[in-house]
């Protein structure tokens, strides 16, 4: 087997150039056309009708993205996709969480991620945290998407709910020139333009695209640029070759979620600020495909990505500052319980000594000489009044403050990989037989660092840009390495028994191996090293009940491993960095154990991979008026992965016994004269199913320790269980049309509130309309307006630390925040086709 797992991309591109490849695979529509996959096609690229697939699909094309006038593909999905929901957690239309089935696909480092995204068959989860950037996947340049159900092992690790994947436009899909321009709310301006053609044998495409606002919010402009261009060429026999590069650079502010108490006083104000992300992405992907005759063909793709992203986030700071008698300083971590122990037992007010009240004390060396004397002196150890929490490690030369804190930070991420696959169709035991077998190679490597500095807070904005003092705290800085490589081997085969019985068998192996390296040399705890293999099984069916329905089912298994970010603190982390104290003189007792990476995100080791086993069945199928499709599926997984807040901006990761999401999904879709619509309407049980202890210390129900009791049956936070859509268009003429899209969304539980004790994030209803008028075949006038009733909803909540630091006036000091839905909005623009 390692003979044939090639461990490098460079050395194989001659001969994929020679041999052109590329990884097909297939989405729904009469004919299936194809779904560039990187090591995954759920059926063979030689042609499959979808009434044989064993699993739902959901499309678009690039003219129904077009009509929609949404503004990014999140967008589109959040209106018209059965089973999908956004939410607000960062507060910018670029970077929404998005929620399938219950699974979730974020640009947010550290959120537990459950889908696998595709572009052009690259997979663009960052190798980091499996993180997906929606604003480097520009619309405007897409011609089709699909989001294809289930647990599918053929679509790679993370595919636990599904996996979406994209197909970009060339010069043979797309040969016009075209510009479009909208402008609008919130100093909101979109524009793109593209170009493409061919002689026949080859063809070239080209887009350019950028967004920019100022934001519904203050203190929110963002901007986003993203270049795509391809060259291609064909053959008269099928063979086909696609060399792809992309360039994508954004500037993009999303301030959160807001306070209660703020949110009913100024929906449009930021709590602290700023929270800028700023991406810098290059990728070249080189796909081809070679048909050797009409039942073989071998296909892959090979790509090299690079993704710099900097991050500067101004927040409340968790410091006390103190100032001795002399005018020394230190700088403390809030640590109430020892300030209580120092004053009832020893009798030292720390607040006095820090406010230079006590001439006694002018240091913190006199501090701690004096905290020993006083424990000594009552018989007492002195080591339990040891101030943990303080940080005396600071760097740079400004002034200490405990106003604010700026979290400052670099990640680059580089990944590379290929995927090579045999298709044939041909007849097997006399019945006709589509079979693939496939082989893949993974590579990310990522170099993390972190610093943090202390700052002052604008007491009007509350904002630290351009107030930080140049000092940073050393113990918070982190630099560290990791390299994740993954290994596939895979194969599907479908069968067809009879006219309208169709069964297919696939499978895929896993390994993959992590490495994570501290750079520093100060944090040796931090390095690991990590290896997770598995095999997943799927098995499917689908059977043409007449000629215009079919019934479906499929069970299939996938799993997700552990991210670098998640495996920060890995086993035996601890008794690593003991030793490493006792080799070095060093007391044990006093290492610091706490990792400290993006948010201070640390593991509870060990961390296993998440296993998801799926179950599906449903029926699709056409009628009088258009078509439907009614679905029930229930996926369990085994040892999910779930965040864990300490109360601060950090936290853990731990595993789950078992979680359990099922439901339900139908969509209806019709056209009677010149009025098309859809409806769509999703139920989602989402719940815990073992009774454990969560940390969640701002709950109110939470133990002495910090802990919440979560018992099995209680809902997973952040997931509406009913999603309802409806979309209608209307053709008052060949040139003019009206289109209107509702969406619902019912209530949600806050995370932090696993017990699902506390008061949930309430329901909502969004109206948006759309208008087109074309008095020419080259020229369009196109209108949007979003929220058209200026509803007043969130779709987002978690517990946090009480506001009173920041706000010590406000009203409601409740520690719960929640993410603003945005109010009316709308844009005028036009497109014109030269």
């Amino acid at each position: 087997m390692k003979a044939v797992w090639p461990v490098r991309v460079l050395p194989i591109l001659p001969t994929i150039i020679v041999l052109g490849f590329s990884a097909p695979t297939v989405m729904a529509a009469e004919v299936l056309d194809e779904i560039q996959v990187v090591g995954v096609t759920p059926n063979s690229s030689l042609g499959i009708d979808e009434s044989q697939l064993p699993f739902a699909v959901q499309s678009v094309s690039a003219k129904e993205l077009t009509d929609s006038i949404t503004l990014d593909l999140s967008d589109y999905m959040n209106s018209h996709f059965s089973g999908v929901n956004i939410n607000s957690a960062q507060n910018n239309p670029l970077q929404p969480d998005i929620q399938f089935r219950g699974f979730s696909v974020s640009p947010l480092l550290g959120l537990s991620q459950g889908l696998a995204v595709y572009q052009d068959g690259v997979r663009v989860n960052e190798p980091l945290g499996d993180a997906v950037n929606w604003d480097l996947l520009p619309e405007s340049a897409v011609q089709s998407m699909s989001l294809i159900s289930g647990a599918s092992p053929l679509f790679g690790l993370n595919t636990l709910g599904g996996a979406l994947s994209i197909n970009m436009k060339n010069g043979f899909t797309s040969t016009d020139e075209r510009l479009d321009v909208s402008a609008g709310s919130w100093g909101r301006i979109v524009s793109s333009i593209e170009s493409g053609g061919n002689n026949g044998r080859w063809g070239y495409y080209l887009n350019l695209s950028r967004f920019e606002e100022d934001g519904w919010r203050d203190l929110s402009d963002s901007e986003a640029m993203n270049l795509y261009s391809s060259i291609s060429w064909r053959s008269d026999y099928g063979s086909a070759l696609d060399l792809i590069y992309q360039q994508g650079d954004s500037d993009l502010t999303g301030n959160g979620s807001l306070p209660l108490g703020l949110l009913q006083l100024d929906r449009s104000a930021v709590f602290t600020a700023p929270d800028i992300t700023e991406n810098d992405m290059q990728m070249l992907n080189l796909k081809s495909s070679l048909r050797l005759s009409e039942s073989i063909a071998v296909s892959s793709v090979a790509f090299r990505r690079e993704n710099t992203t900097d991050s500067f986030n101004g927040d409340g700071s968790e410091f006390e500052s103190c100032q001795y008698f002399g005018g020394q300083q230190s700088l403390f971590e809030e640590a109430d319980d020892v300030e209580d122990r120092l004053a009832d037992q020893l009798g030292i007010a720390l607040d006095s000594i820090c406010e230079g009240n006590d001439d006694s004390v002018t240091s913190f060396a006199e501090l701690e000489f004096l905290i020993e004397q006083r424990a000594n002196g009552l018989g007492l150890e002195a080591e339990d009044f040891e101030l943990e929490d303080i940080i005396e490690e600071l760097s740079g030369d400004g002034v200490i403050s405990d106003d604010a804190i700026n979290n400052i930070s670099r990640r680059k991420q580089r990944s590379e990989g290929f995927s090579t696959q045999l298709e044939v169709s041909d007849r097997l035991i006399g019945l006709p037989n589509e079979f693939v077998l496939g082989v893949a190679y993974f590579r990310g490597v990522s170099d993390f660092e972190a610093i943090m500095e202390l700052s002052d807070l604008d007491p009007q904005t509350r904002s630290t840009e351009g107030l930080g003092t140049g000092l940073f705290v050393d113990e918070a800085e982190t630099n560290i390495a990791t390299s994740t490589k993954t290994y596939s081997i895979y194969f599907t085969d479908t069968i067809q028994v009879s006219n309208a019985l169709s069964v297919t068998a696939s499978a895929r192996f896993n390994r993959t191996d992590i490495v994570l390296r501290d750079r520093s040399g100060e944090r040796p705890e931090l390095n690991g090293n990590h290896r997770f293999s598995r095999l997943n099984p799927a098995l499917g069916f689908s059977y043409d009940v007449s000629e215009s329905a079919s019934v479906y089912g499929a069970y299939s298994e996938s799993n997700r491993v552990p991210t670098p970010i998640e495996l920060a603190c890995n086993e035996g982390v601890f008794e690593v960095a003991r030793q490493y104290a006792i080799a070095n003189g060093d007391d044990p007792d006093d290492i610091d154990f706490e990792c400290r990476l993006p948010n201070a995100f640390l593991a509870d080791p060990p961390l296993d991979d998440v296993v998801t086993q799926s179950v599906e069945f449903g029926i699709r199928g056409d009628w009088a008026m258009g078509d439907y499709r009614i679905s029930v599926f229930n996926a369990v997984n085994r040892d999910d992965i779930l965040f864990q807040t300490t109360g601060r901006a950090t936290g853990l990761f731990a595993n789950v016994e078992k979680t359990r999401r099922r439901g339900l999904e139908s969509a209806l879709s019709g056209r009677y004269k010149r009025l098309h619509w859809s409806a769509s309407y999703s139920y989602l049980q989402a719940s815990f199913e073992d009774d454990f202890l969560i940390l969640s210390p701002n709950h109110p129900s939470a133990n002495t320790e910090g802990e919440l009791l979560v018992t099995a049956g209680k809902r997973l936070p952040g997931l509406p269980e009913h999603v309802a859509k409806m979309s209608v268009s209307l053709d008052l003429s060949q040139a003019m049309s009206l289109g209107a899209e509702i969406v619902y969304n019912s209530s949600q539980i806050i995370r932090g509130d696993e017990s699902n004790e506390l008061d949930s994030v309430n329901g909502f209803t969004v109206l948006n309309l759309r208008a087109q008028y074309s008095p020419s075949e080259e020229f369009q006038i196109f209108a949007r307006v979003t929220n058209a009733l200026n509803v007043r909803y969130e779709n987002f909540g978690l517990l946090g630390e009480s506001p009173r630091e920041v706000l010590p006036n406000l009203g409601d000091m409740r520690p719960i925040f929640l993410g603003a839905g945005a109010p009316r909005g709308g844009w005028l623009g036009f497109s014109y086709q030269f």
